[in-house]
């Protein structure tokens, strides 16, 4: 089958998947989505996939959602649209529920992440059973800055309350050697040595007894469930939605994302967004 916004290779058991909007940094926007949600679902089944590899084209893995307002009514909605609690909820619970079917995926997930791995993007990393990054690497969630909830509750069981409230609350970036300190993600490696250690773990996975890995993984994520995570992911749908409700009426003084995007652009709507808390916390490196 033939993608617009992605790549799907497949050899000796491992399928790669290629987030492939490189000249948007591989922002994510509905038309990716759809087609991430369409192979996915059609490999989880292929018993000649064992191991499921996602990586991004360019200079980066992915800058997250796509911000710019043009195909993007699922991965960001309008906020000046009139949508109704129902609405709101629904596109939350189809939110939550993709990046859930990620975690629980019934195949062992790896993420390889180089350059930026921002907002959606960084939740798919998280949402993989194993992270690996190259030293460029650099991860956060942008979302506070302009009003808008993270998109993922696991964060708190990632790396713990206080460096989750650190992250969100200031938005702030990180580069790999810390996201490896606090278990964000798996390991660091050079650039030069990015494809070939994901290629190790894959190969070294796809031996493994996939009834057992199965087994294994809805074990660990039972855990997890148990600890309150299904029930965060939850609350998280008609947080989202009460939040997105809000952003109709932006407090006289915040920063207002959407009014500054439409009358300066996007990017520089991003760099207002940005500019105040990197004098105090500036980006590792630059995309």
């Amino acid at each position: 089958m033939q993608y617009q916004t992605i790549i799907y290779q497949q050899e000796s058991g491992i399928g790669k998947i290629t987030l492939n909007r490189p000249e948007k940094l591989n922002a994510i926007n509905d038309l990716m989505l759809e087609e991430l949600d369409n192979l996915l679902r059609e490999k989880e089944t292929d018993i000649e996939v064992r191991v499921m590899v996602i990586e991004g084209a360019g200079r980066c893995f992915s800058v997250g959602q796509d911000l710019s307002g043009v195909d993007t009514a699922e991965v960001m909605p309008n906020r000046r649209g009139r949508r109704s609690a129902k609405e709101l909820i629904g596109w939350g619970t189809r939110w939550n529920r993709r990046l859930e079917y990620i975690f629980n995926y019934l195949k062992p997930t790896i993420a390889q992440v180089h350059g930026h791995c921002l907002g959606l993007g960084c939740y798919n990393a998280m949402a993989s059973d194993i992270t690996i990054a190259s030293e460029d690497a650099v991860f956060g969630d942008p979302s506070l800055r302009m009003g808008l909830l993270t998109g993922t509750p696991l964060w708190t069981w990632l790396i713990g309350v206080k460096k989750t409230k650190e992250l969100l609350y200031l938005g702030r970036y990180i580069d790999a050697r810390e996201a490896e300190q606090i278990c964000l993600i798996n390991r660091v490696v050079p650039r030069d040595r990015l494809e070939e250690e994901v290629d190790r773990y894959a190969q070294a996975l796809s031996l493994s007894p996939g009834d057992g890995m199965v087994a294994a993984k809805e074990s660990i994520n039972a855990q997890m469930e148990a600890r309150g995570v299904g029930s965060a992911w939850r609350f998280l749908t008609e947080m989202q939605a009460l939040n997105w409700m809000q952003q109709r009426d932006i407090p006289p003084g915040e920063f207002d994302f959407w009014e500054a995007r439409e009358k300066k652009g996007l990017k520089e709507a991003l760099k207002e967004r940005d500019a105040k808390v990197e004098e105090f916390f500036p980006k590792p490196f630059s995309p």
